[in-house]
């Protein structure tokens, strides 16, 4: 691999090659893409000035592996800075190594992918075992009063049956609760909250509006005609 330093010969020259000291000129906290690089790809553009220095013209010719050895950069990490410092056009890499970088990044990025999507699929999987399986005789029940959360209603109708109460008992006084609701807005309770009162045990009898009889009208006597 071979990476050039970007403007190099303006601001760096010397008359021999590993100098003691590289210059850092006082333009750089001015400079946009300097402010927007990550902390760690900045300080690799300056480790990577300080091994330009070993060569005329100040290009680096080692191999990413052998780069990252000694700076002591994991391999991964300097390929994302040395990605990061390219797009900033701080850096060149020349078009063979580029794409090999390029290349190397996309293999060791489907590994990922695929353990997102296993991750997805377990997650998906886990949320199908946690979701409960109802009943087919509480999915009667539900049937006929869809409020508030259902998986508590279920656990509320497993509880009753657990107390002894048979689903008939449940089925018949629900569906005397709800039919008996004269009022043509009634939501009522939430289900949990009526199986937990036991209120099939209430009297739910049919609820009649009293019949209304003849208005009379004391003392009405007839007009007077003429």
């Amino acid at each position: 691999m071979k990476i050039s330093m970007r403007n190099w010969g303006r601001f760096q020259h010397y008359q021999n090659r590993r100098p003691p000291w590289i210059k850092v000129h006082r333009e750089l906290l001015d400079n946009r893409q300097w402010s927007e690089c990550s902390p760690s790809a900045s300080k690799l553009l300056v480790e990577m000035w300080l091994i330009a220095s070993e060569d005329e013209s100040g290009v680096i010719d080692k191999d990413l592996a052998d780069l990252a050895f000694r700076l002591r950069r994991p391999e991964a990490e300097m390929r994302r800075d040395v990605e990061e410092l390219v797009a900033q056009r701080f850096i060149t890499v020349d078009e063979i190594d580029a794409s090999n970088v390029l290349a190397t990044r996309l293999q060791d990025a489907t590994p990922e992918r695929e353990t997102e999507g296993e991750v997805e699929a377990e997650t998906k999987a886990e949320k199908k075992k946690k979701s409960p399986a109802y009943s087919e005789e509480f999915e009667a029940v539900w049937s006929l009063h869809r409020r508030g959360p259902k998986a508590k209603a279920f656990e509320s109708y497993k509880k009753a049956l657990r107390g002894g109460t048979a689903h008939e008992d449940i089925l018949s006084g629900l569906e005397s609760y709800v039919a008996n609701e004269l009022d043509e807005n009634f939501k009522g309770a939430h289900l949990f909250r009526w199986i937990d009162g036991a209120m099939w045990e209430q009297d739910n009898g049919p609820k009649k509006k009293k019949a209304r009889g003849p208005v009379v009208l004391k003392n009405w006597q007839p007009p007077a005609l003429g």
